[in-house]
């Protein structure tokens, strides 16, 4: 499956039934508008997605951003949890329940997302976050591995040795996760 944002998902139109069709038909999603004005999409195949605090998803987003590996990402502000569009993914159950203590969890295959819709927005339940654009989602592991490098620094832990085992036996990104910091020099 192709999966292309196209623009801002905001440019698509003002109702929920004009933005689905722009996100079926110019994105290649597989969405279906639910009670003329939710907009969901089922994972599965090649799309995952992953959840975590707002916080660390912020810091997240930026950090995929800055490597060029850029992941849409919805923000349910009164939740406070950003979910991540990713690539498919293959983590265990072992693994999903050792990313519950830093606040993660992988969205398994089959269940629901609610995608931003312009009276979701209008209401600040769903909204795109800033950046939030791909021409392919990233693999799920590279959103999983900034995530745990990520929530394991804001944890004031050291580094790798200091994440429970099976966070570090979690499928590999292809590309080297560099961490990037507000506090660091540039």
């Amino acid at each position: 499956m192709s999966v292309q944002i196209v623009g801002s998902p905001a440019s698509a139109g003002d109702t929920a039934a004009r933005r689905c069709e722009y996100y079926r038909l110019q994105c290649g999603l597989p969405v279906r508008l639910v009670e003329d004005n939710r907009i969901v999409l089922r994972l599965g195949g090649a799309l995952g997605a992953v959840t975590m605090p707002a916080e660390l998803g912020d810091d997240v987003g930026r950090s995929l951003l800055l490597r060029s590996a850029a992941a849409p990402a919805i923000v349910h502000p009164g939740g406070k949890r950003w979910t991540f569009l990713t690539g498919p993914g293959s983590a265990t159950l072992d693994h999903v329940q050792a990313l519950v203590p830093l606040g993660l969890s992988v969205v398994g295959d089959g269940a629901w997302v609610v995608l931003p819709s312009p009276e979701t927005e209008a209401l600040g339940m769903w909204v795109w976050a800033r950046g939030s654009a791909w021409t392919e989602p990233p693999a799920q592991a590279t959103v999983l591995a900034t995530a745990c490098a990520l929530a394991v620094q804001k944890q004031g832990r050291r580094g790798p040795e200091d994440l429970p085992h099976l966070v570090r036996s979690l499928p590999r990104p292809e590309t080297t996760i560099t961490l990037i910091s507000d506090n660091q020099d540039a």
